[in-house]
C-alpha cells in the first residue's frame, strides 16, 4: 500500500516535546528589540559539518519575511559564520515571491528548507503552508515568530510545520535550529528518521527491523512504535499496525500522529463512531483546525445528531474568526514594532490597538503586546502607565522574571526604590540566575537593591559582578558606598 504523500503525519519526538515545555513555561517577554549578532567558536565548530553537508547536497534556504534584521542575522549565521555562499540563502517578503522562489529552485533540484513568518499581511500563514507542504513533501518548515501558543502551535504542525524558531533569534539559535531539524540530537530519533525514509519508499520490512530495533532499546519510544504501525499496515497486517498505533498513544499522551493514524484505519474500514471518538480527541489536543471540526459537524450529522454537527460548526466559525483576529493584531504589533525606532508616542498607539484586537482571544501576543505597551510608556517617561501596562503582563504570565523586571525599572524611573527593589526580589524568585554572565545587567539588580534598601542583596549581586568583571568601576563605587552605609538607601 503506497502511503499517500499529500497526508501530513505530526509526530513529535523528543524535540519537539521540548520545544511545547519551552514555549508554555517561558512565554518570555523581551526587554530590548536588539538580535544577538554575536555567536561563539564552540557552537559554529559543533554544527558545521550537519549544515555544510546540507548545502553540498544542494539544500537552501528559503526566508519569508518582512524582518529585515532578521534575515541579516540569518545571512550572518549561514554565510558568514558557517562560511556558506551567499546564493544559499533567499528571501521573499510575500507569499507570492515566495512561491514563484520555490517552483524556479525545486526545478532546479534544489534541497529546501523553509523559514516561514507566523503571519503576513494580515494573514496566518498557516493556510499557505497546508496548501505547499504537500508540493514540496520533503521540505523542512520552521515557522518564525515572537510568541505562538499551544493550540497554535499544533495547529501549525498539524499543516506541516516540523518546528518552530522564536524571535529575536541570535545567530547561536539560528545555527542550533537548522542544525537539529536536519539531524537528530540521539541515535533513537536518527534511526527512526531513517525507518520513516524506508516508509516512504515502501520498504516495509526495513522499516519494520529499524522500529524493532529501536523498541529493543527503548520500548517506549512513541515514534518507534508509530513506525512499526506503518510497517505492519504497508504489509497488510492491520489488526497488528493498529495495536501498533495505539500502544504509541498510550506512551504519550499530547502525540498527534497515532490517533491521527487510528482515526484514518477507522476511516478507511467505515467505522463510523470509532473514527468520531478519535476525530474528537484529536480536536481535544489541536482545536484549531478548521477543517477537522467541519468533518466532525459532518459525522454527526450522518449519525443523525443535529445539535453536535451544530456545536462543531460553531466552533468552527469561533477558530477562524480566532485566526483572523490573530493575523490583525499581529500586524498591528508590526507596526508598533517600526514605529518604536522613531516615536514612542505613535508606537504605544499601536501596540494598544493590537491590545483591542488580542487581548479577548487565547493568543499568546497579548502578554507580550502589554509588556512591549509598558516600555514604549517608559521610553516616554510614563512610568505610572507602563508599570500598569506590566501588570496586565503579569496577569497573563505570572512565572516571567521579565516582567517583574521591567516593572522594577518603571518605578525606579518613578524614584519608588523600595517597590522596585520588591519586584527585583520577585523577578530574581522566578530565576535566580537572571544576572549570571551579564555585568550590565547584574549591576542593573545591584544598584535597584542598592537604592531600595536591600543592602545584603546588593552586596551579593555587586561582589559577582566584580567577579566576573574586575574592572568594573561603577560596581566597585557602588559597592564601596554599600558597604559604608551599613543601612538604609544608597542615593545614585
Amino acid at each position: 500500500m503506497k502511503k499517500n504523500p499529500r497526508r501530513k503525519s505530526l509526530y513529535l519526538v523528543r524535540t519537539e516535546q521540548a520545544e511545547l515545555q519551552e514555549l508554555e513555561a517561558r512565554q518570555r517577554s523581551e526587554t530590548r528589540n536588539l538580535y544577538v549578532i554575536k555567536t561563539d567558536d564552540e557552537v559554529a565548530n559543533k554544527y558545521r559539518d550537519v549544515i555544510i553537508d546540507f548545502a553540498a547536497g544542494k539544500g537552501v534556504f528559503l526566508l519569508v519575511t518582512r524582518d529585515k534584521t532578521f534575515v541579516h542575522t540569518f545571512r550572518a549565521a549561514v554565510c558568514q559564520t558557517m562560511g556558506l555562499p551567499q546564493g544559499t540563502v533567499f528571501a521573499a517578503q510575500d507569499l507570492a515571491g515566495a512561491s514563484n522562489l520555490l517552483r524556479g529552485l525545486a526545478a532546479n533540484g534544489a534541497t529546501l528548507f523553509l523559514f516561514i513568518e507566523y503571519a503576513l499581511d494580515s494573514e496566518l500563514t498557516v493556510s499557505y503552508l497546508r496548501h505547499v507542504k504537500p508540493m514540496y513533501p520533503d521540505m523542512k518548515v520552521a515557522v518564525i515568530s515572537r510568541d505562538i501558543n499551544r493550540e497554535r502551535l499544533f495547529q501549525f504542525y498539524e499543516d506541516g510545520a516540523d518546528s518552530f524558531l522564536k524571535k529575536p533569534a541570535s545567530i547561536n539559535s539560528v545555527i542550533k535550529k537548522i542544525a537539529f531539524m536536519l539531524k537528530p540530537r540521539c541515535e533513537a530519533d536518527a534511526l527512526v528518521c531513517e525507518g520513516r525514509e524506508h516508509i516512504r519508499a515502501n520498504r516495509f520490512e526495513e522499516a519494520q527491523a529499524v522500529a524493532e530495533q529501536v523498541l529493543s532499546r527503548w520500548p517506549r519510544h512513541a515514534a518507534a512504535m508509530v513506525v512499526l504501525g506503518d510497517a505492519k499496515k504497508g504489509l497488510a497486517k492491520r489488526g497488528e499496525a493498529l495495536s501498533a498505533y495505539r500502544q504509541a498513544e498510550d506512551l504519550s499522551g499530547d502525540y498527534l500522529e497515532p490517533l491521527q493514524k487510528i482515526a484514518a484505519m477507522h476511516c478507511e474500514d467505515d467505522n463510523l463512531c470509532e473514527a468520531l471518538h478519535y476525530l474528537c480527541k484529536l480536536d481535544d489536543i489541536s482545536p484549531l483546525n478548521c477543517s477537522r471540526k467541519m468533518r466532525i459537524a459532518e459525522m454527526h450529522f450522518e449519525q443523525g445528531d443535529a445539535a453536535g454537527a451544530e456545536k462543531y460548526f460553531d466552533q468552527a466559525i469561533d477558530a477562524a474568526r480566532e485566526e483572523a483576529l490573530s493575523a490583525v493584531g499581529e500586524m498591528s504589533l508590526d507596526i508598533a514594532e517600526m514605529a518604536s525606532r522613531f516615536d514612542p508616542g505613535m508606537a504605544a498607539k499601536y501596540y494598544r490597538r493590537s491590545l483591542e484586537l488580542v487581548k479577548n482571544s487565547k493568543s499568546a501576543l497579548t502578554m507580550s503586546v502589554y509588556n512591549r505597551l509598558g516600555i514604549s510608556l517608559r521610553k516616554q517617561g510614563l512610568w505610572n502607565e507602563a508599570i500598569e501596562a506590566y501588570g496586565e503582563a503579569a496577569k497573563y504570565s505570572p512565572e516571567d522574571e521579565n516582567i517583574q523586571y521591567n516593572i522594577s525599572l518603571a518605578y525606579g524611573e518613578g524614584q519608588c526604590y523600595r517597590e522596585a527593589a520588591q519586584h527585583m526580589r520577585n523577578a530574581l524568585a522566578l530565576n535566580p540566575d537572571l544576572y549570571r554572565d551579564n555585568p550590565n545587567l547584574a549591576y542593573s539588580v545591584g544598584s535597584t537593591f542598592a537604592r531600595g534598601d536591600r543592602p545584603r542583596e546588593a552586596v551579593e549581586v555587586l561582589t559577582y559582578l566584580l567577579e566576573i568583571s574586575p574592572g568594573f568601576q561603577d560596581a566597585e563605587r557602588l559597592l564601596r558606598e554599600v558597604t559604608a552605609a551599613g543601612s538604609g538607601p544608597i542615593r545614585l
